[in-house]
């Protein structure tokens, strides 16, 4: 399998007014061809990125006493630590270790009544041993939503949409996540290949660093191929959410992480930008004619039950894929996971 080439944005040229207009040609086609490409240019350092890096190898290779104290079994938020294998993806462990760390917020006060998403606001959990990861994550966090807006208001004026049109769902309080991960080093074939398993990501953006050791796919027409590091570059990636308001102009792709045999440890350092836990329903964006002929779906019926339940299916996927949070926190939910394999 060969490396793929993603197309490369430049993010100054969305800045510069003699090159705008180019910038909104190529992401648009871009977006709509592959849903994946290399951003270049931002304004994230590459100091910042090593310390936050650093900091997470240092807390991966903690004794799994020190990492358990902030284990994800303790949070019904769904922040902290998980172990490898204790994740899993369409039914499958995922081999990898990360932390979840979410918008820096207190719990809600809920009642019976409420819906049961809004427990995705809380605060995160951070290890004692390391408290200069907090200052470093929240920071990434800060400066990745300011790049994924950026974008995002970029993508809808690309579709000749006005830039506040997904505001609605993206209002404060921040509803984003930051994945520090570790995929350990395969060094057999008895232990998973499965770093992470193909899927497609839920929310609206992702911006990746990964570091040079690579396993990242994507799969095209032509079957799946190996996105190659690029240094300086995060990988973004279009989320079904995105997807969905676009009538499928926008493409969400599938991808996955593989753990090649003999294989040293990776890292990366992922970041999601999510709809806020308060917006109700995906926005149905009216594109242009000569757009709208061009996209692919999915169905783009109001009716539909992706477009009128966010905080609904969001919550979903977290409680299939953290099941000890599920079992501990939400027992009926946990039930009917191992009874149908269909929840809510």
């Amino acid at each position: 399998m060969s490396a793929y080439q993603l197309p490369i944005i430049d993010l100054r040229e969305l800045d510069d007014p003699s090159t705008r207009e180019n910038f909104y040609q190529k992401l648009r086609f871009t977006a709509r061809e592959i849903g994946f490409f290399y951003l270049i240019e931002h304004d994230v350092s590459s100091e910042q990125r090593e310390n936050l890096l650093a900091t997470t190898k240092r807390f991966f290779s903690l004794p799994i006493t020190e990492k358990s104290k902030i284990d994800m079994s303790h949070s019904k938020h769904f922040r902290g630590y998980t172990g490898s294998t204790q994740e899993n993806t369409r039914n499958q462990p995922d081999y990898r270790e990360q932390i979840d760390i979410g918008e820096e917020l207190p719990a809600l006060s809920l009642t019976e009544q409420d819906p049961i998403w809004f427990n995705l606001q809380g605060p995160n959990q951070w290890p004692d041993a390391l408290p200069e990861l907090r200052e470093q994550a929240l920071a990434w966090q800060s400066a990745m939503r300011a790049t994924a807006i950026k974008l995002i208001k970029a993508f809808l004026v690309a579709l000749e949409l006005p830039e506040n049109s997904f505001d609605p769902i993206i209002a404060d309080p921040a509803q984003h996540l930051l994945k520090l991960i570790h995929y350990p080093a395969r060094e057999n074939s008895f232990n998973g290949e499965q770093g992470v398993g193909a899927h497609k990501d839920a929310g609206i953006l992702t911006l990746l660093w990964q570091d040079n050791i690579g396993g990242l796919q994507v799969e095209t027409d032509s079957g799946w191929v190996d996105v190659a590091p690029l240094e300086n570059a995060f990988v973004v990636n279009i989320g079904e959410v995105f997807e969905l308001a676009t009538n499928g102009y926008l493409r969400a792709n599938v991808h996955q992480v593989v753990r090649k045999q003999n294989s040293v440890s990776r890292y990366s350092i992922a970041y999601f930008i999510t709809p806020s836990v308060f917006a109700n329903e995906v926005p149905l964006l009216p594109l242009p004619a000569y757009l709208a002929k061009q996209a692919l779906g999915p169905d783009s019926d109001p009716l539909n039950p992706l477009f009128t339940n966010l905080g609904k299916n969001a919550i979903k996927g977290r409680l299939r894929s953290h099941l000890s949070v599920t079992r501990q926190f939400y027992p009926e939910e946990y039930e009917q996971i191992i009874k149908n394999s269909n929840i809510l």
